[in-house]
């Protein structure tokens, strides 16, 4: 594969974001209804500080629905979840939501296969190893900085991406 340069990046950026709409768009206008591609489905991976914003923002997205919580501090995992289900109870018509899964070990959160992308705010040291194994599954995945402690981590990243033909990005509030 050839290296990408920024016309290419250009190019190929473009026309990524263009897909969905056309294919949500036909889909729709076939069946008369929305398509299931056009609500992407969340797991998130750490429910600290950075993730539990990101949760609030995703929470008011439309076309995103948050599946599952993961975080190995029963607090910050049951507070998550609570949030997910408080968010959808209201806005239903019963005012009850309970479709929320809350994990400790982001193994068995990935391993749900309704969800499509993770989103990874873990301590510093435990970015690489969901985001991988996140991408053998299957998901896409967003991941906050830093996203890797060693250049060997970032070259497995590199590596999975590529192999498994995956969305990855990583955030860089603040450093921009």
């Amino acid at each position: 594969m050839a290296p990408l340069n920024r016309r290419g990046f250009a190019k190929v950026a473009a026309s990524v974001a263009a897909a969905p709409t056309i294919i949500t768009s036909a889909v729709r206008a076939q069946e008369g209804k929305e398509a299931p591609s056009a609500r992407l489905r969340l797991g998130f991976i750490g429910t600290g500080k950075m993730n539990s914003g990101h949760l609030g923002h995703f929470l008011g997205q439309p076309d995103c629905q948050v599946v599952a919580v993961c975080d190995v501090d029963t607090k910050r995992r049951e507070d998550s979840k609570s949030r997910v289900e408080k968010k959808y109870a209201d806005e239903t018509k019963s005012g009850t939501f309970k479709g929320c899964g809350a994990y400790v070990d982001f193994r068995e959160l990935i391993a749900r296969k309704d969800i499509d992308a993770v989103v990874i705010a873990t301590p510093d040291h435990w970015h690489t190893i969901p985001a991988i194994e996140a991408m053998k599954a299957g998901k896409d995945v967003y991941c906050e900085k830093p996203l890797t402690l060693t250049l060997k981590e970032s070259k497995l990243l590199i590596d999975a991406t590529r192999k498994d033909y995956r969305v990855f990005q990583v955030g860089n509030q603040q450093r921009s």
